[in-house]
């Protein structure tokens, strides 16, 4: 378990920085929002105990958000930029 924690500091899985990956080579830009709908929309409705809006949208994409993380560390997504409502959105 260490050299993936070394490796990918997020702790994603290879699974999950697959489905980023291929969501963004379809939209080549994305939000963690938007990427989690289409790579795991069963996930949709979990975290629905949460009190905000916010903090359900932040339990749901965390897993992703991670992916994202790992994989601008190895060079295949960046950053780039924010939506209008303020959500990074990835390259």
């Amino acid at each position: 378990m260490a050299g993936r924690r070394l490796t990918n500091p997020a702790g994603s899985s290879n699974d999950l920085r697959g489905g980023v990956l291929r969501v963004l080579g379809v939209l080549k830009v994305a939000t963690a929002d938007q990427i989690q709908r289409i790579a795991s929309p069963h996930l949709t409705y979990r975290h629905t105990t949460k009190a905000t809006a916010s903090e359900r949208k932040t339990a749901r994409t965390a897993s992703h958000a991670g992916a994202l993380s790992d994989l601008r560390k190895h060079g295949l997504a960046e950053n780039g930029g924010t939506t209008r409502a303020g959500s990074r959105c990835a390259t």
